[in-house]
């Protein structure tokens, strides 16, 4: 704290050494780099979400104290129609101000963002939020937050690569469901939020023929969605393919106890079967389409919690609903090889009568 502000780093020079022979070695000069009086930094530097119009979205940002001096930073924002508060770390306490930080120190800070009532769906906003030295005015960091409106009540989560593309078969059997949707195509942007993500009661999340492991880099995601209430509702082929059906999403989340052999993968079937006394009840034998995707075989899975809905050809559970903290649906076959049009929305229309229940 003695040294003048000026100085940044301290250069030790001219190391010598000399052996009794008058050999001599000389080092190269080392730096050590002195931190500023008064500096800070905000992280992540940027971040996107959604929120009903009318609702809100909470973010986390970290303060941290860069600078030697113990510091408290002054939170602000610039912003159009959504209006931004700020919260202690909890998101119950409002502040504008950190506490105070010692060199070194970081702080956790809440970011509210408020979407007016009356937004249209898909109009964003991106807040610039800065962190202000109280010793120093004039340092700073900025973060920023993007947030979405969102007026509907279901996200679809294409999945495919397009390979073939079948977001139509599920697009189609949402409409004549009667259930209102946004889309994420993971092919166009595959870093989908989740702050994103829980704007939205319901995700209905399809993968197609993607292989392998389809789901695996949106696990940690989905578990956060899963873990604020949220409702899934999982198809596509092949998504739990030998190691991909061993993670601790599939076995806690979609509750499925798979040992990655062939014993319960790639299964010939011709059709599915609704399970009596499930949502499925009373829709019988459904045809598989399997030109679709041009794979004529599903898997088997077993069921640790929740409900077999549907099963092959063979009497072996081939899909299943969970209804806890959360709800989840999961098809161990595609949708789009299920039926016929009017038969996908029948059944999308029974898993959103699961999930209001």
């Amino acid at each position: 704290p003695a040294l003048p502000s000026s100085v940044t780093s301290i250069v030790n020079d001219g190391y010598r050494v000399t052996d009794a022979q008058g050999q001599k070695v000389y080092g190269s000069p080392t730096v050590t780099k002195i931190a500023p009086p008064f500096a800070v930094s905000i992280s992540p530097a940027a971040q996107t979400g959604g929120a009903q119009s009318g609702g809100s979205q909470t973010y986390t940002l970290t303060v941290k104290n860069l600078g030697y001096n113990t510091d408290s930073y002054h939170l602000s924002s610039t912003s159009g129609a959504f209006a931004v508060s700020f919260y202690d770390s909890t998101c119950t306490t409002a502040q504008n101000t950190t506490a105070a930080l010692i060199a070194g120190a970081s702080a956790n800070v809440c970011v509210r963002v408020s979407v007016p009532a009356g937004t249209a769906d898909g109009t964003s906003e991106t807040a610039t939020i800065t962190a202000t030295s109280a010793g120093s005015p004039s340092v700073s960091a900025s973060a920023t937050i993007k947030t979405i409106a969102v007026t509907v009540d279901t996200l679809l989560v294409d999945g495919d690569g397009n390979g073939p593309d079948v977001q139509s078969y599920y697009a189609n059997a949402l409409t004549g469901a009667g259930i209102p949707f946004d889309v994420w195509d993971l092919a166009i942007d595959p870093a989908i939020p989740v702050k994103y993500m829980e704007a939205f009661k319901h995700i209905v999340w399809f993968t197609g023929n993607g292989y392998p492991g389809p789901i695996q880099p949106y696990e940690k995601r989905l578990t956060a969605y899963l873990d604020n209430g949220g409702h899934l509702f999982l198809s596509g082929h092949d998504i739990l393919d030998q190691a991909a059906g061993t993670t601790l999403f599939v076995k806690n989340y979609l509750h499925i106890d798979w040992d990655g052999s062939e014993d319960q993968n790639d299964k010939e079937t011709a059709h599915v079967n609704g399970v009596a006394g499930t949502l499925t009840d009373g829709v019988g034998a459904v045809p598989l389409d399997h030109s679709i995707l041009g794979a004529a075989f599903e898997d088997q899975i077993t069921i640790t919690a929740g409900a077999a809905i549907f099963t092959d050809d063979t009497g072996a559970d081939d899909a299943l609903s969970f209804s806890g903290g959360y709800k989840v649906v999961f098809l161990a076959f595609p949708l789009e090889a299920y039926g016929t049009a009017a038969q996908k929305a029948n059944l999308v229309t029974r898993v959103y009568t699961f999930f209001a229940a």
